[in-house]
């Protein structure tokens, strides 16, 4: 019964246009979460750095300025927002994201992966969870109308649909390493996470 259930997993692990399909999407999703993370932060940095720069010269010449980006607060708000969630998500695949193995070290190696793919799995269904939860709540905004406060002809839901994408994003991921891990030998789980964790938080792409 159970080689009838492994024979389509034993097969995609071994096709090289299946693999090739999963190194594109790979890439894909890795970069639009960097980019994203990346952009919404230098945007809010930069539309901060802005309004602040205005209201310093309405209150060194009051008499001339009257400067006040009076969307900036609440658009470098949704920018860092969007920076955070998806740069959350790309961790996942970095493995840079906080994790302690001094215990999982003292298991045996078989204990310490079924552990490993315990603690994945937990995280893909409340990644996945949260990623329903997000949807929901762009769609409740969508119904009930809200707008933002700031940009009143945007609809508040185009603004939180970082939530749905990201944590469907950082779900992938979750899942990605169940597979990874489930095809490791025992024996190198414990030492290829640690491997990875370190790796990835000096070496950047």
């Amino acid at each position: 019964m159970l080689s009838w259930i492994a024979k389509p997993f034993i097969w995609v692990h071994r096709s090289p246009k299946v693999n090739r399909v999963f190194a594109l999407l790979d890439i894909f999703i890795a970069s639009i979460n960097k980019n994203v993370a990346v952009v919404g932060l230098l945007a809010g940095v930069i539309i901060t750095a802005i309004n602040v720069f205005c209201r310093y010269l309405s209150g060194l010449f009051p008499d001339y300025f009257h400067l006040s980006l009076t969307w900036a607060e609440e658009m470098a708000r949704y920018c860092f927002l969007w920076s955070a969630f998806f740069g959350a998500a790309y961790g996942f695949r970095k493995g840079v994201h906080i994790s302690v193995t001094m215990l999982l070290e003292r298991f045996p190696p078989k204990i310490a992966k079924a552990c490993v793919i315990g603690i994945h799995t937990l995280n893909s269904f409340f990644l996945a969870f949260m990623a329903y939860a997000g949807a929901m709540v762009c769609y409740d905004n969508y119904l009930l109308g809200y707008m933002s406060e700031a940009l009143h002809n945007v609809p508040l839901w185009i603004f939180l649909l970082c939530l749905p994408l990201a944590f469907f994003g950082a779900t992938y991921r979750s899942v990605e390493k169940i597979y990874e891990v489930s095809w490791t030998e025992a024996n190198k789980v414990v030492k290829n996470a640690e491997v990875e964790m370190i790796h990835d938080s000096v070496i950047k792409d």
